[in-house]
Protein backbone atom coordinates (compact mmCIF):
# COMPACT_ATOMS: atom_id res chain seq x y z
CA UNK A 1 0.00 0.00 0.00
CA UNK A 2 1.44 3.58 -0.83
CA UNK A 3 0.59 6.28 1.44
CA UNK A 4 0.26 9.95 -0.45
CA UNK A 5 0.08 12.50 1.67
CA UNK A 6 -2.53 15.38 0.67
CA UNK A 7 -3.10 18.86 1.80
CA UNK A 8 -6.85 19.44 2.89
CA UNK A 9 -8.65 21.27 0.40
CA UNK A 10 -11.70 22.44 2.89
CA UNK A 11 -9.88 24.84 4.40
CA UNK A 12 -10.62 28.11 1.88
CA UNK A 13 -14.03 26.57 1.82
CA UNK A 14 -14.46 27.01 6.06
CA UNK A 15 -13.10 30.02 6.00
CA UNK A 16 -15.06 31.22 3.27
CA UNK A 17 -18.28 29.89 5.45
CA UNK A 18 -16.72 31.94 8.47
CA UNK A 19 -16.59 35.40 6.64
CA UNK A 20 -20.37 34.64 5.40
CA UNK A 21 -21.66 33.68 8.96
CA UNK A 22 -19.72 36.78 10.51
CA UNK A 23 -21.15 39.11 7.62
CA UNK A 24 -24.92 37.66 8.22
CA UNK A 25 -24.42 38.22 12.11
CA UNK A 26 -23.83 42.02 11.40
CA UNK A 27 -26.61 42.48 8.89
CA UNK A 28 -28.94 40.62 10.99
CA UNK A 29 -27.91 43.20 13.93
CA UNK A 30 -27.59 46.01 11.87
CA UNK A 31 -31.16 45.80 10.92
CA UNK A 32 -32.27 45.06 14.27
CA UNK A 33 -30.98 48.07 15.06
CA UNK A 34 -32.39 49.92 11.86
CA UNK A 35 -35.74 48.36 13.33
CA UNK A 36 -35.75 49.32 16.90
CA UNK A 37 -34.53 53.54 16.30
CA UNK A 38 -37.81 52.97 13.97
CA UNK A 39 -39.94 51.56 16.08
CA UNK A 40 -38.70 53.72 18.88
CA UNK A 41 -39.70 57.37 16.77
CA UNK A 42 -42.85 55.75 15.77
CA UNK A 43 -43.92 55.51 19.50
CA UNK A 44 -42.51 58.51 20.45
CA UNK A 45 -44.85 59.85 17.43
CA UNK A 46 -47.49 57.92 19.21
CA UNK A 47 -46.82 59.47 22.78
CA UNK A 48 -46.51 62.64 21.06
CA UNK A 49 -49.80 62.41 19.32
CA UNK A 50 -51.92 60.90 22.33
CA UNK A 51 -50.26 62.99 25.79
CA UNK A 52 -51.42 66.54 24.74
CA UNK A 53 -54.92 65.15 24.79
CA UNK A 54 -54.73 64.24 28.32
CA UNK A 55 -56.10 66.86 30.03
CA UNK A 56 -54.04 68.44 33.43
CA UNK A 57 -57.39 67.64 35.69
CA UNK A 58 -57.09 63.75 34.20
CA UNK A 59 -53.48 63.54 35.01
CA UNK A 60 -54.11 64.85 38.60
CA UNK A 61 -56.77 62.22 38.71
CA UNK A 62 -54.49 59.80 37.68
CA UNK A 63 -51.51 60.12 39.69
CA UNK A 64 -53.58 61.70 42.94
CA UNK A 65 -52.66 58.62 45.06
CA UNK A 66 -48.54 58.50 43.90
CA UNK A 67 -46.71 59.53 46.74
CA UNK A 68 -43.08 60.32 47.63
CA UNK A 69 -40.77 59.48 50.30
CA UNK A 70 -40.67 62.67 52.37
CA UNK A 71 -37.67 63.33 54.96
CA UNK A 72 -38.53 61.73 58.13
CA UNK A 73 -37.53 64.38 60.36
CA UNK A 74 -37.99 68.15 59.33
CA UNK A 75 -35.87 70.15 61.67
CA UNK A 76 -36.67 73.80 62.51
CA UNK A 77 -34.73 75.07 59.95
CA UNK A 78 -35.85 72.73 56.98
CA UNK A 79 -39.35 73.45 57.74
CA UNK A 80 -38.31 77.40 57.87
CA UNK A 81 -36.90 76.40 53.83
CA UNK A 82 -40.05 74.35 52.91
CA UNK A 83 -42.15 77.14 53.81
CA UNK A 84 -40.41 79.73 51.95
CA UNK A 85 -40.49 77.19 49.11
CA UNK A 86 -43.83 76.95 49.01
CA UNK A 87 -44.44 80.46 49.49
CA UNK A 88 -42.05 80.71 46.58
CA UNK A 89 -44.15 78.15 44.53
CA UNK A 90 -47.55 79.89 45.17
CA UNK A 91 -46.08 83.25 43.55
CA UNK A 92 -44.67 81.28 40.46
CA UNK A 93 -47.89 79.49 39.74
CA UNK A 94 -50.23 82.16 39.77
CA UNK A 95 -48.54 83.04 36.16
CA UNK A 96 -51.65 82.02 33.60
CA UNK A 97 -48.40 80.14 31.82
CA UNK A 98 -48.41 77.56 34.43
CA UNK A 99 -50.78 74.55 34.26
CA UNK A 100 -53.70 74.21 36.83
CA UNK A 101 -53.05 71.17 38.76
CA UNK A 102 -52.39 70.46 42.83
CA UNK A 103 -49.53 71.06 43.10
CA UNK A 104 -47.32 69.66 46.46
CA UNK A 105 -43.78 70.45 47.32
CA UNK A 106 -42.09 67.30 49.19
CA UNK A 107 -39.09 67.48 50.96
CA UNK A 108 -36.26 64.57 49.90
CA UNK A 109 -33.56 63.62 52.42
CA UNK A 110 -30.68 64.33 50.43
CA UNK A 111 -27.43 65.85 50.27
CA UNK A 112 -27.45 66.21 46.84
CA UNK A 113 -28.85 69.58 45.35
CA UNK A 114 -31.54 68.62 43.25
CA UNK A 115 -35.29 68.96 42.19
CA UNK A 116 -37.71 66.44 40.58
CA UNK A 117 -41.31 66.73 39.03
CA UNK A 118 -43.22 63.73 39.21
CA UNK A 119 -46.86 63.40 37.57
CA UNK A 120 -49.88 64.98 38.91
CA UNK A 121 -48.07 67.87 40.64
CA UNK A 122 -45.67 66.33 43.14
CA UNK A 123 -42.24 68.18 43.18
CA UNK A 124 -39.38 66.72 45.63
CA UNK A 125 -36.96 69.15 46.57
CA UNK A 126 -33.47 67.78 48.49
CA UNK A 127 -32.30 68.66 51.56
CA UNK A 128 -28.83 69.85 50.10
CA UNK A 129 -30.86 71.87 47.21
CA UNK A 130 -32.88 74.24 50.28
CA UNK A 131 -29.13 74.18 52.14
CA UNK A 132 -27.13 75.41 48.55
CA UNK A 133 -29.57 78.00 47.68
CA UNK A 134 -30.19 80.87 49.61
CA UNK A 135 -31.82 83.51 47.78
CA UNK A 136 -35.04 83.74 46.70
CA UNK A 137 -34.75 84.22 43.28
CA UNK A 138 -32.39 81.22 43.08
CA UNK A 139 -34.70 78.53 44.63
CA UNK A 140 -37.41 80.31 42.39
CA UNK A 141 -35.92 79.28 39.25
CA UNK A 142 -35.75 75.61 40.09
CA UNK A 143 -39.30 75.36 41.05
CA UNK A 144 -39.79 77.18 37.71
CA UNK A 145 -37.70 74.52 35.68
CA UNK A 146 -39.50 71.77 37.47
CA UNK A 147 -43.17 73.98 36.54
CA UNK A 148 -42.01 73.93 32.86
CA UNK A 149 -41.67 70.36 32.72
CA UNK A 150 -45.23 70.13 33.41
CA UNK A 151 -46.16 72.38 30.95
CA UNK A 152 -44.14 70.58 28.23
CA UNK A 153 -45.48 67.37 29.80
CA UNK A 154 -42.19 65.73 29.53
CA UNK A 155 -42.96 63.48 32.49
CA UNK A 156 -46.04 62.21 30.77
CA UNK A 157 -43.82 61.68 27.33
CA UNK A 158 -41.17 60.44 29.38
CA UNK A 159 -43.40 57.44 31.04
CA UNK A 160 -45.57 57.09 27.66
CA UNK A 161 -42.31 56.45 25.19
CA UNK A 162 -40.10 54.16 28.42
CA UNK A 163 -43.52 51.74 28.57
CA UNK A 164 -44.04 51.64 25.09
CA UNK A 165 -40.29 51.05 24.57
CA UNK A 166 -39.48 48.11 26.73
CA UNK A 167 -43.54 46.87 25.54
CA UNK A 168 -41.89 46.00 22.14
CA UNK A 169 -38.18 44.88 23.18
CA UNK A 170 -39.95 42.49 25.78
CA UNK A 171 -41.85 41.15 22.57
CA UNK A 172 -38.60 41.02 20.50
CA UNK A 173 -36.91 38.98 22.67
CA UNK A 174 -39.83 37.02 23.93
CA UNK A 175 -39.70 38.10 27.48
CA UNK A 176 -36.26 37.08 27.82
CA UNK A 177 -34.52 37.88 30.89
CA UNK A 178 -31.84 40.53 28.73
CA UNK A 179 -34.93 42.73 27.84
CA UNK A 180 -35.12 45.10 29.88
CA UNK A 181 -31.40 45.37 30.58
CA UNK A 182 -31.30 46.05 26.60
CA UNK A 183 -34.15 48.70 26.43
CA UNK A 184 -33.11 50.32 29.33
CA UNK A 185 -29.25 50.59 27.68
CA UNK A 186 -31.12 51.82 24.06
CA UNK A 187 -33.75 54.16 25.03
CA UNK A 188 -30.75 55.92 27.39
CA UNK A 189 -28.69 56.38 24.05
CA UNK A 190 -31.80 57.31 22.30
CA UNK A 191 -33.30 59.46 24.52
CA UNK A 192 -30.20 61.13 25.39
CA UNK A 193 -30.83 64.21 22.88
CA UNK A 194 -34.32 64.27 23.16
CA UNK A 195 -33.92 64.59 27.05
CA UNK A 196 -31.31 67.33 26.97
CA UNK A 197 -33.34 69.33 24.60
CA UNK A 198 -36.68 69.25 26.66
CA UNK A 199 -34.20 70.51 30.26
CA UNK A 200 -33.25 73.35 27.90
CA UNK A 201 -37.08 74.21 27.48
CA UNK A 202 -37.31 73.83 31.03
CA UNK A 203 -34.48 76.03 31.51
CA UNK A 204 -35.66 78.80 29.61
CA UNK A 205 -39.68 78.29 30.98
CA UNK A 206 -38.72 78.51 34.44
CA UNK A 207 -36.33 81.74 33.70
CA UNK A 208 -39.73 83.07 31.57
CA UNK A 209 -41.45 82.87 34.87
CA UNK A 210 -38.72 84.24 37.28
CA UNK A 211 -37.97 87.35 34.89
CA UNK A 212 -42.62 87.86 34.32
CA UNK A 213 -42.15 87.56 39.09
CA UNK A 214 -39.25 89.52 39.73
CA UNK A 215 -38.60 91.80 37.22
CA UNK A 216 -34.68 90.34 36.80
CA UNK A 217 -32.87 86.94 36.59
CA UNK A 218 -29.57 87.37 38.70
CA UNK A 219 -28.89 83.91 39.98
CA UNK A 220 -30.41 81.92 38.26
CA UNK A 221 -27.54 80.19 37.08
CA UNK A 222 -26.82 79.47 41.03
CA UNK A 223 -27.43 75.75 40.87
CA UNK A 224 -25.36 75.45 37.78
CA UNK A 225 -22.71 77.12 39.51
CA UNK A 226 -22.37 74.84 42.16
CA UNK A 227 -22.81 71.88 39.94
CA UNK A 228 -20.19 73.48 37.59
CA UNK A 229 -17.35 73.14 40.46
CA UNK A 230 -18.17 69.40 41.34
CA UNK A 231 -15.37 67.23 40.03
CA UNK A 232 -17.49 65.59 36.92
CA UNK A 233 -15.65 66.50 33.43
CA UNK A 234 -17.29 68.23 30.74
CA UNK A 235 -17.10 65.35 28.44
CA UNK A 236 -19.04 63.23 30.77
CA UNK A 237 -22.06 65.57 29.88
CA UNK A 238 -22.14 63.89 26.20
CA UNK A 239 -23.22 60.81 27.63
CA UNK A 240 -26.12 62.40 30.25
CA UNK A 241 -29.85 62.86 29.38
CA UNK A 242 -28.81 66.54 31.02
CA UNK A 243 -26.71 69.28 29.14
CA UNK A 244 -23.55 70.53 30.83
CA UNK A 245 -23.62 73.13 33.57
CA UNK A 246 -21.20 75.57 31.59
CA UNK A 247 -23.70 74.78 28.56
CA UNK A 248 -26.36 75.64 30.53
CA UNK A 249 -24.99 78.69 32.13
CA UNK A 250 -24.09 80.18 28.75
CA UNK A 251 -27.87 79.10 27.61
CA UNK A 252 -29.21 81.36 30.23
CA UNK A 253 -27.02 84.22 30.06
CA UNK A 254 -27.79 84.60 26.27
CA UNK A 255 -31.70 84.03 26.91
CA UNK A 256 -31.99 86.11 29.85
CA UNK A 257 -30.43 89.29 28.02
CA UNK A 258 -33.04 88.53 24.81
CA UNK A 259 -35.64 88.69 27.41
CA UNK A 260 -34.45 91.96 28.85
CA UNK A 261 -33.92 93.77 25.33
CA UNK A 262 -37.63 92.92 24.38
CA UNK A 263 -38.59 95.56 27.82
Amino acid sequence: MKIVNRQPTGTANISSARDSTGKEFWKILLSAALLLITLYFVIGMIVGFIVPRISFETEAKIFKHFKLPAAKKQGKVAHTQLEKAKAIMYKLKSSPKVPVLPYHLVLIENEMPNAFAFPGGTIGMTTGLLDALDEEIELAFVLGHELGHFYNRDHLQGIGRAIGFKIIISYVFDGGSGADSFADIFEFVLQRGYSQDREKEADFYGLELVFAAYGKTDGVDRLFQILRNESTPEWAYMFSTHPSPRKRINDLKSYAAALQSKE
